[in-house]
């Protein structure tokens, strides 16, 4: 995946374009190589080596959003994330993805992930990072990103809702088939062809079978 460069990492940059670049944190996609070393470390520690890595998003203060082929990452380091010497790390399964949100306002934004363990909830500021249980850098759901940056977001957003829905659709075929292979074994039943005991454990183990699956999403 090619990206333009970073003007905000251009060492050669002169000084007043690399000030004028520091108001306006880049939001950086590609791989792995476009995280901080902090957050590759975490990386590494929440990953498994076969699994592959669908795309790195960096936003400001290297918060960062990892999608993989099951789930996502959002990996949030230093003192603003209130982990001064560690990193927030939060993981967030693609079945139970409930909405994803890019939120902008004069000049910064945030990407929110929402899900049965994070509800949206609506943020009146967002430019300064805060104390309160309010603030999108200390949300472990939530990537702060630079307004200016929110349209090389847009390809990834637009991957990781696909991800999102190619997993629920998976369920719900998996769901429909199990409907299916019960009301067979109903009607095998109810003909006599099997007694109780048979239609129990064959229920038992087709629902064992589904449990199977969605755990493997």
């Amino acid at each position: 995946m090619d990206h333009p460069a970073d003007p905000a990492e251009d060492d050669a940059a002169p000084p007043a374009r690399r000030r004028r670049f520091r108001r306006a944190p880049a939001v950086v996609v590609g791989g792995p190589e476009v995280l901080s070393g902090r957050v590759r470390n975490e990386l590494a520690a929440h990953t498994t080596a076969d699994e592959r890595i669908e795309f790195c998003l960096r936003g400001d203060l290297n918060h960062s959003l990892v999608a993989l082929d099951d789930r996502l990452l959002i990996v949030k380091p230093g003192f603003h994330a209130g982990t001064t010497f560690g990193s927030l790390v939060t993981t967030i399964y693609y079945r139970d993805v409930t909405g994803i949100q890019l939120h902008t306002f004069l000049l910064s934004g945030w990407i929110e992930i929402s899900s049965p363990s994070f509800q949206g909830r609506e943020r009146k500021r967002n430019r300064h990072p805060r104390t309160s249980d309010r603030d999108v850098y200390k949300l472990p759901n939530c990537v702060p990103i630079h307004k200016r940056r929110v349209p090389q977001c847009g390809f990834s957003l637009e991957r990781l809702r696909a991800l999102v829905a190619e997993t629920k659709e998976s369920q719900q075929r998996s769901s429909s088939t199990v409907v299916v292979e019960l009301e067979r074994l109903e009607a095998l039943r109810t003909r006599g062809t099997i007694n109780a005991d048979e239609f129990a454990a064959a229920k038992e183990l087709v629902l064992a079978e589904q449990s199977a699956r969605v755990q493997a999403v």
